[in-house]
């Protein structure tokens, strides 16, 4: 990879994060002086336990999702969950999810992401150069459906997509026999389907941990169980402050997933954003699947992590529900997905994890500038997309804060928009 070199900064990364780390990276690739401060350690948030998938970004507010989603909703079996005793509290949240899951927004927001998902195989292609990712399968992805018709609806979708320039086009529509002599490993449910060679999939957290490496490595000073309490410009520099205590850099980035909230807010930068909380664990197949799997009506992704583990993750959970008992949520995940996989004991449940990722009501995320400021930057609000962003991410921000690009280079994810 080559390295691209400025007149260098005294950059603080506020976050431990995915989206941090990538941020890190390439800020220390153009040459600056990278100090990075997370509050816990290093992946602790959600980055380490989601599905693995590297996929084309797409947003979450489509159309069809508020009218099919709403009597599901309340309901806590549901893919996607609301808190009724949250209801008022998520209602602006909401409405303006509400708004966008139409056609319009959806292709819109869509040609926004393809900024990022033009450039993500190659910036991966590149990390894995250096070492890092270098554990990804590319496979793809095979979408298994019980009901013909939800299949072919997702295919056509698939297609169309594909169509406008936005994914690769999806492999033909599979049968029951084609699609169980393609993927054994496939449970009774499993009878429809299609391949997706667009996705890589993988261990997130040895992706975590290859980033931290390398990183340390290479100059990054790394702050675990630092905590910062509020980033404010001032005469000359941009000001980190911990309980009390300040130091100063030439320039900040914000890119703490949630916590990027209360820093930005003190800032006057109102940014949309709630958690919404997911979960996995993993299982020992008898037969691991060559594929990373959906679970098509299950609402559940299945992600060999080695030759052993597999990661069943899913679930949106929004509202007071986000800080409930895990173990409900959990039984429900692996109730939905046992009948589209065979050979596992599902009692044998290991792993069990849970987090809140970032979501924004318009499925994009906050990249750029804070207001005016020439010193403090944000990337954050990256839904249930922050592995897959998290490279094309970093490098645009980085490209930003070095002065190789302009604010409207990331127009499209503004925190003003």
């Amino acid at each position: 990879m080559t390295q691209q070199r400025t007149n260098g900064h005294r950059v603080a990364v506020v976050g431990g994060g995915v989206i941090a780390l990538c941020s890190a990276f390439y800020l220390q690739r153009r040459g600056h002086q990278v100090t990075i401060f997370e509050e816990a350690t290093v992946g602790s948030g959600a980055s380490r336990g989601n599905g693995g998938q590297i996929v084309t970004a797409d947003p979450l507010p489509a159309p069809g999702m508020v009218r099919d989603a709403l009597h599901h909703w309340f309901s806590p079996s549901s893919a996607f969950y609301v808190h009724p005793r949250s209801l008022f509290e998520l209602a602006p949240f909401l409405g303006r999810f509400a708004l966008n899951s139409n056609s319009r927004a959806y292709l819109d927001a869509f040609n926004k992401l393809d900024q990022f998902n033009r450039v993500r195989a190659v910036l991966f292609d590149e990390l894995a150069e250096a070492g890092i990712g270098n554990h990804f399968e590319a496979t793809g992805n095979l979408r298994a459906f019980q009901v013909r018709e939800t299949a072919l609806s997702d295919w056509q979708a698939a297609r169309r997509l594909a169509s406008l320039g936005l994914t690769q086009a999806p492999g033909e529509f599979l049968g029951p026999a084609d699609l169980r002599a393609l993927e054994p490993s496939l449970g009774p449910a499993a009878q429809w389907g299609f391949l997706r060679s667009d996705v890589r999939f993988g261990d997130p957290s040895k992706f975590v941990d290859q980033l931290h490496q390398h990183l340390s490595e290479n100059g990054v000073t790394i702050n675990e169980d630092s905590a910062v309490t509020a980033v404010a410009e001032k005469k000359g520099s941009a000001v980190v402050s911990q309980q009390g205590n300040e130091a100063g850099f030439d320039q900040v980035l914000i890119a703490a997933g949630l916590g990027s909230t209360k820093l930005l807010r003190r800032l006057g930068a109102r940014i949309r954003m709630v958690p919404g909380k997911g979960y996995s664990f993993t299982v020992l197949p008898e037969v691991m699947p060559t594929y990373t799997v959906l679970l098509g009506e299950a609402h559940v992704g299945a992600t060999p992590l080695d030759a052993t583990r597999l990661r069943i993750a899913g679930t949106m959970e929004l509202g007071a529900g986000a800080n409930g008992a895990m173990q409900s949520r959990i039984d429900r995940i692996a109730e939905a997905a046992a009948p589209f996989l065979g050979g596992v004991d599902w009692a044998d449940i290991r792993e069990q994890w849970s987090a809140a990722r970032p979501m924004t009501p318009d499925g994009l995320p906050y990249v750029g500038r804070v207001g005016r400021s020439e010193r403090i930057f944000a990337a954050t609000g990256h839904n249930m997309l922050g592995l897959s962003l998290a490279p094309a991410t970093g490098q645009a921000i980085a490209d930003l804060m070095s002065g190789t690009a302009d604010d409207s280079s990331l127009a499209a994810f503004a925190l003003n928009r």
